[in-house]
């Protein structure tokens, strides 16, 4: 019996594989994520579009089709990292009475997301080894980060007008300090633990870890820790 089905040939089922899918939104996160797991693990010079189209179960003329490149897809994947923190980062609760939780929230927050999302610090690590010569390229980016720096400047001057921020500070300076902190708890872990003993891993050391960014920051802001608790409950 012929291994092919009726009416269809090798060439077509090739072809057919080609065509775009009935469900493009699908397809295009599919290869998304396929491609952020290879770029993440072999950058973009190792990365390889024939891997990506075998993982996804697509052809290389899909791939094509929907990004056009090699350089646009990791393009997207670095856009689609940054859109998925910011996205989740829209929900955090900036606006508490008092701003020191507020400031606790996005703490939290920024330090459990990297933590939960090794892949995303990873391609930022290639990234940051080409120089952002590809990012450098993208308008959606600042875009994306112009939301959060405005909250945080409310953040921050709520505070200094509530007198529990005794300095003035830049909220581009105050998001930086957070993210360089948090992202070396996740791009340094292996060669920090290597060479201190340390578990980086562990429950116990996460927390203290957590609560020790948070006072850095809020020692920044020569902040008055007056009935404020900086614990953070796991």
């Amino acid at each position: 019996m012929n291994e092919q089905s009726p009416g269809r040939t090798g060439r077509g089922r090739r072809y057919a594989r080609s065509l775009p899918s009935n469900d493009p939104d699908r397809t295009r996160a599919d290869i998304l994520n396929a491609a952020e797991a290879e770029f993440a693990r072999h950058g973009f010079g190792g990365a390889r579009l024939d891997s990506i189209a075998a993982k996804t179960k697509r052809s290389k003329r899909m791939i094509y089709y929907y990004f056009s490149s090699k350089a646009k897809l990791y393009l997207a994947v670095l856009e689609n990292g940054y859109r998925r923190m910011r996205t989740a980062e829209i929900a955090i609760n900036l606006e508490e009475d008092d701003p020191r939780q507020s400031l606790k929230n996005l703490v939290g927050f920024s330090f459990d997301f990297h933590f939960t999302h090794p892949t995303y610090v990873k391609l930022l690590m290639t990234e940051n080894l080409n120089d952002a010569r590809f990012l450098a390229t993208s308008s959606a980016v600042l875009e994306l980060h112009q939301p959060v720096i405005l909250r945080i400047e409310r953040l921050l001057r709520k505070g200094y007008e509530m007198g529990l921020f005794r300095r003035a500070i830049s909220p581009v300076e105050v998001h930086m300090t957070i993210s360089a902190l948090c992202f070396f708890n996740v791009s340094n872990r292996a060669t920090f633990s290597a060479a201190f003993n340390v578990d980086m891993q562990s429950a116990a050391f996460q927390r203290a870890r957590k609560q020790e960014i948070l006072l850095t920051i809020l020692g920044r802001l020569d902040t008055d820790m007056t009935g404020f608790s900086s614990e953070y409950e796991r």
